[in-house]
């Protein structure tokens, strides 16, 4: 089955706190509106802007709240939450009628051809309405649970919505058309007819069965439905204050039509605090995300570092030593500037590490290691681990004069370093041959030698060093 809840914004598992800020908002609610009833009949000044901008707060909370609800219908395809939708367009739109026959705020009696009974009835329908929307919902609910949903389509809510405006605008007729007929609800601006009509309890009754199936079925577990249950809640005290206000303009009419706002705003409030939630969420994430692939960059970095150095002597490996070989001849060629290559032996190392140990003898390649980096001519040059106890130098721009130098230079520095070797036959202390080849490349002439060629030529080159008599340098003829 499709995961309704990941779908949906509104559809996110309300937290802990969010459920302690709704009981917190639900509990402040019930308190004035308790605390207002004892003097819900005091007459109140009649500020004839209250409702025209009560009204323009009103309808701009529903259709937005409307229009949010049809978005979240579009995302996931609930039918109950398309029913939600099309009940705050209902209270949206119904009150437009509601206001415009209203008596004392465009005209003494109200637009419209309106009666005495016309706003009365239209404000009936609209707090009738509202619950059962929320009942309408609850079932639609019920139905689709455990069953997939059917894909969303953009006729859908076209339908919904022509249908909605169908029910306003015949509301709006018949309570004009009939406004002889119509049961007295209120006489002179007095709601006392409201309540022994028993319209005023039914319209009640509605609402609190609203809120309490609500509350059963739902508990509050999704953030839709746990602030559409506060919303629920300030409708039901808006019609409770509105029976007991006793008439139009007293401070119980008053604190009901706050109580009308409070509904009507409240899911637009919890839509901006999760989208602003969601927003730092992602800003967090983002952050995280960043910084993570900055590590990543370094640790990739730091990995391929590690997979072009040697591991005992930090120097370059055999693998880095071929690739910048491979690379610093094609400059050679292209360049026509000159190029030398020097590999080096340790001078009799078997007796070494038999006699001292290995740990002494990879003491002892690691010394060598520094020795000869440290001695490099300048920058461009690099020291490689070639193999066991043989290294290599690459000295790219470096003619033969220039190499015998850098390589006279590596040998004296490790005959000074003076590294105690007993068993060698050539000096009490570690020594060096080494091999060279150089290159020097004319222009129009051929391309330069294949780099297995230019690393044997040193070898035969170190080969004659060694057979020479060790710790010197030649040169490959």
């Amino acid at each position: 089955m499709k995961d309704k809840i990941t779908d949906q914004l509104l559809q996110i598992p309300s937290t802990r706190k969010q459920v302690s800020a709704a009981i917190a908002a639900s509990i402040i609610i019930v308190a004035v509106s308790v605390s207002v009833l004892p003097f819900g009949t005091n007459p109140m000044i009649q500020i004839q802007p209250f409702l025209p901008a009560f009204i323009a707060w009103f309808l701009f909370a529903d259709l937005l709240t409307a229009h949010m609800l049809f978005s979240q219908y579009r995302a996931a395809g609930n039918r109950s939450i398309l029913i939600l939708a099309a009940t705050y367009l209902f209270t949206g739109l119904i009150i437009i009628p509601h206001i415009l026959t209203f008596p004392g705020v465009f005209s003494a009696a109200g637009l419209l051809g309106a009666g005495t009974q016309t706003a009365i009835w239209l404000w009936v329908g609209w707090h009738a309405g509202f619950p059962l929307g929320i009942l309408a919902y609850l079932l639609a609910g019920h139905l689709e649970r455990d069953k997939p949903l059917q894909p969303p389509t953009i006729w859908q809510p076209i339908r919904v919505t022509l249908i909605v405006l169908l029910l306003v605008a015949a509301a709006g007729t018949a309570a004009v058309l009939f406004k002889d007929s119509l049961p007295v609800l209120v006489n002179k601006g007095v709601f006392t007819p409201l309540m022994y009509q028993r319209v005023g309890p039914a319209v009640w009754l509605i609402n609190a069965a609203a809120i309490v199936l609500l509350f059963l079925m739902k508990r509050g577990r999704t953030v839709l439905n746990l602030w559409l249950t506060v919303a629920v809640l300030a409708f039901m005290l808006d019609v409770t204050v509105t029976i007991f206000a006793g008439s139009r303009y007293s401070l119980g009419w008053y604190l009901a039509r706050v109580n009308s706002l409070v509904s009507a705003f409240v899911i637009i409030c919890a839509i901006v605090y999760e989208v602003n939630r969601l927003y730092v969420r992602l800003a967090k994430h983002q952050k995280a995300l960043l910084q993570s692939r900055e590590e990543l960059y370094a640790l990739n970095d730091e990995l391929s570092r590690l997979s072009q150095i040697d591991g005992l002597t930090g120097i370059a490996n055999r693998r880095r030593f071929d690739e910048l070989l491979h690379k610093q001849l094609k400059e050679t060629e292209s360049s026509g500037y000159p190029f030398s290559l020097l590999l080096l032996d340790i001078d009799y190392f078997k007796a070494y590490n038999d006699h001292y140990g290995h740990q002494s003898g990879d003491r002892v390649l690691k010394q060598t290691a520094q020795l000869i980096a440290n001695t490099l001519p300048d920058g461009t040059a690099t020291a490689a681990r070639y193999g066991g106890e043989e290294f290599a130098v690459l000295l790219p721009g470096k003619n033969k004069e220039q190499a015998m130098l850098a390589a006279e230079a590596i040998r004296s520095a490790l005959t000074d370093a003076r590294i105690t070797h007993e068993h060698s036959a050539v000096a009490p202390h570690i020594t060096l041959s080494i091999g060279a080849v150089a290159l020097t490349p004319v222009s129009g002439a051929e391309t330069c030698p294949l780099p297995g060629s230019l690393v044997e030529a040193a070898d035969q080159a170190l080969y004659a060093s060694k057979s020479g008599g060790r710790n010197r340098v030649t040169f490959a003829s």
